[in-house]
C-alpha cells in the first residue's frame, strides 16, 4: 500500500528532536557538513589522471581565452564538454591557480546535494529523517572522496538531484504557479546536467520519472509538467553552447553523441567493461559504513507502510543502478547519483528503528560505530606494523600517527557517552545519539582528509614537477617521451606544448580518445604536438633547441637506440628520468 503523508502529520513532525529547536540543529548539520567537506581540501597534491588532467583544462580557457573548446596541453580534447571547465576556471579567476580552488566546485555541488537531501525529506517525513539522511550522505566514503575531488561526477550529481527534487515537489503541489516554476526548474537542472556530463542528465532523471507515472498510474500528472514550454527551457539552456562548439570543430556532435555515449555505452570499445555485478561492490564500498544498513533499509520497506516518497526514492535507486550495471563501460563514480535517494532511504530507516519501542532500539547506530573506531584502531596498528597498511597511506599513516591517537582517543571518549546513555537508558530522544554519531564520524573524515593529503604527495605530478623545475628553463621544449603524467602542465605552469612522442596506433592520447583518433590541429600559433617515434628522432638529431625529455627508465635504451647517442642524464625520480640533448 502507497500512503501520502498529509501535511498535519508533516508538521507533527517537524520539531520533535530535542529541546535544541530546528534552527539549531540545522545550524548544527551545517557546522558538521562544512567541517566534513572543506577541511584540509587544498593540502594536497591533484591525483592523477583526472585531477591533473581536468584542472589543466580548465587553467588553459585562462591561458588561451578559449571559451568555447576545451584544450589539454594545447590541443582540443572534446571527450568532455567545457561547462564544467568554466566552473574551476572561474574558481581560479577568483582565488587563483591552488588545489583548493580546483576544488572548490565539487565541494559546493555537494553541499547542494546535501541541502537538497534536507529539503526532500524534512518535506516527506520531518527533521529527525532529515538529519540522518544529511548525516548519512556526507560521511559515506564515495560522497566525501568525489566531493574533494576535481571531475564531474558531484556536479552532474547535483543537477540530476535538483531535477529529481523539482519533479516530485511539482507533483504534490496542485495547479499553481509554484508547481510550475518547479517543473520549470527541473527542465533547467536536466540542461545544466547535460552541459556539464552530456545526455546522461536527461536520461537518468527521465526514466525515474517515466516509470514513475508508469507504475503509479499517474499519468494525468503529464498535464502538469509543462512539457513542450520545458522542452523550450531544456534547449534553451543546452543548444547555444553545443551548436557553438559544432561551428568550431565540424563533426564534434556526431563523436559525442555517437561515440561517447552509444558506442561506449553498447560495445567495450573503450576498455571499461566489468561484470554485471560491478556495481553492487562499488555500493558495498561506497557507501561504507552504512551500507551495513541497507539489508535493513530493504526489510523496513517491505514490512511497513510503503508511502509515496519511498516509492519514488526505491525507483530513484534502483533505475539508475541498472542503467549503469547494464552498461559497457563502468567506473566506480558512474552510481553517484544514487546516493543521495539511498540516503534518504537509509535515514529514513535509522529514523524509524530508534523510534522504535524496542529496548534495543539504539543498535542500529552500533554498527557506524564499529566501523569507525576499528578503522582508527587499524590505522594504529598499522603506523606499528607498517606492512599491514597499503604501501600508499603506509608513509602518511606514520607521519600523522598523532593525529589519529588524538582523533582515536576523542571518538572513543564520544563513543563512551552514547553507550553509556544507551546502557543506562538516557537518551529518550535521537538529538543525542544523533550529536555524538555526527561529532565521531566528522572526526574519522577529518583525520582521513589528512592522511588524503600526505598520501597525495606521493603521487608523480606534483612532486616531479618541483624536483624537474629547476632544471628547465623557459627556452627548453619539455617532452614526454612514450609516457604522460597530466598534472605535470598545471604544475610547471607552462606556456607552451609539451611535445609527446608516442605510437601512433595508441588508443589514446593524454586519457583523450578523440585527440587519438581525430589528432585535432592544436591551439593557433603553437606548432606540432603529437610525434611518433621516428619523427621525433630526427627532432633530436636537428639539435634545433634544449628538449628535457622525461621517460620511465624502462624506455631509456629505446631512445637511445632511436637516436643513435645517450642522452644526458639530469635527474631520476622514482621510475622517471629527465634527460636533454644539451
Amino acid at each position: 500500500m502507497i500512503h501520502k503523508r498529509t501535511s498535519s502529520e508533516n508538521l507533527a513532525k517537524q520539531t520533535d528532536t530535542s529541546g535544541f529547536g530546528e534552527r539549531g540543529w540545522a545550524w548544527f548539520l551545517c557546522l558538521v557538513c562544512l567541517v566534513v567537506l572543506f577541511s584540509n581540501i587544498g593540502g594536497g597534491a591533484l591525483f592523477e589522471p583526472d585531477e591533473g588532467r581536468n584542472a589543466e583544462k580548465a587553467r588553459e580557457i585562462l591561458l588561451l581565452d578559449s571559451w568555447v573548446t576545451p584544450y589539454q596541453n594545447f590541443l582540443p580534447t572534446l571527450d568532455k564538454p567545457i561547462p564544467y571547465y568554466w566552473l574551476v576556471a572561474f574558481s581560479f579567476k577568483l582565488f587563483g591557480l591552488s588545489e583548493w580552488s580546483a576544488r572548490l566546485p565539487s565541494v559546493l555541488a555537494a553541499l547542494g546535494c546535501v541541502f537538497l537531501v534536507y529539503r526532500f525529506a524534512r518535506l516527506q517525513w520531518g527533521l529527525r529523517e532529515a538529519l540522518w539522511s544529511c548525516l548519512i550522505l556526507v560521511t559515506s566514503i564515495e560522497f566525501f572522496v568525489l566531493s574533494r575531488v576535481v571531475i564531474f561526477d558531484m556536479t552532474l550529481t547535483f543537477f540530476i538531484t535538483l531535477a529529481l527534487f523539482s519533479f516530485y515537489v511539482a507533483v504534490q503541489l496542485d495547479h499553481s504557479r509554484s508547481a510550475k516554476l518547479y517543473c520549470l526548474l527541473m527542465y533547467a537542472a536536466m540542461g545544466a546536467g547535460t552541459l556539464v556530463k552530456g545526455p546522461v542528465a536527461l536520461v537518468i532523471p527521465g526514466i525515474v520519472i517515466f516509470c514513475y507515472l508508469l507504475l503509479s498510474r499517474k499519468w494525468f500528472l503529464l498535464s502538469r509538467m509543462h512539457i513542450l514550454l520545458g522542452a523550450l527551457v531544456y534547449f534553451v539552456v543546452v543548444a547555444p553552447w553545443y551548436l557553438w562548439v559544432e561551428a568550431r570543430n565540424p563533426g564534434y556532435l556526431r563523436y559525442f553523441l555517437w561515440e561517447e555515449h552509444f558506442v561506449r555505452y553498447l560495445t567495450p570499445r573503450f576498455s571499461r567493461t566489468k561484470s554485471w555485478y560491478y556495481f553492487f561492490g562499488v555500493l558495498a564500498v561506497g557507501f561504507f559504513p552504512w551500507s551495513l544498513l541497507i539489508p535493513f533499509t530493504v526489510r523496513n520497506l517491505w514490512k511497513r507502510t510503503f508511502s509515496d516518497a519511498n516509492f519514488f526514492l526505491l525507483l530513484w535507486v534502483i533505475l539508475p543502478f541498472t542503467f549503469f550495471s547494464a552498461s559497457n563501460a563502468k567506473l566506480p563514480h558512474y552510481i553517484l547519483p544514487i546516493y543521495p535517494a539511498l540516503a534518504m532511504l537509509t535515514g529514513w530507516t535509522v529514523a524509524v528503528e530508534l523510534d522504535g519501542a524496542s529496548k534495543r532500539r539504539w543498535w542500529v547506530l552500533y554498527l557506524p560505530w564499529i566501523f569507525t573506531l576499528g578503522c582508527f584502531l587499524y590505522l594504529l596498528i598499522g603506523a606499528a606494523w607498517p606492512n599491514l597498511l597499503p604501501s600508499h597511506i603506509s608513509a602518511a599513516v606514520t607521519q600523522k600517527v598523532h593525529l589519529v591517537a588524538l582523533y582515536g582517543v576523542v571518538s572513543l571518549l564520544v563513543f563512551a557517552v552514547f553507550a553509556a546513555g544507551d546502557l543506562r537508558k538516557v537518551w529518550r530522544d535521537q538529538g543525542a545519539a544523533y550529536a555524538c554519531t555526527a561529532i565521531g564520524l566528522a572526526l574519522f573524515w577529518v583525520l582521513v582528509g589528512q592522511i588524503m593529503t600526505v598520501a597525495s604527495f606521493h603521487r608523480a605530478s606534483k612532486s616531479l614537477a618541483e624536483e624537474s623545475a629547476p632544471l628547465i628553463s623557459s627556452e627548453d621544449r619539455i617532452v614526454f617521451y612514450d609516457t604522460y603524467v597530466e598534472g605535470m602542465p598545471y604544475y610547471l605552469r607552462i606556456d607552451k606544448p609539451i611535445w609527446l612522442v608516442q605510437a601512433r596506433e595508441k588508443g589514446d592520447v593524454m586519457g583523450s580518445y578523440y585527440v587519438a583518433e581525430r589528432h585535432p590541429a592544436p591551439a593557433a600559433g603553437y606548432g606540432q604536438v603529437l610525434f611518433t617515434f621516428e619523427e621525433f628522432a630526427e627532432q633530436w638529431k636537428k639539435n634545433a633547441g634544449p628538449l628535457k625529455v622525461f621517460l620511465k627508465e624502462k624506455n631509456l635504451a629505446k631512445l637511445s637506440g632511436e637516436i643513435g647517442t645517450s642522452p644526458k642524464l639530469l635527474m631520476r625520480f622514482n621510475e622517471y628520468l629527465l634527460v636533454t640533448n644539451r
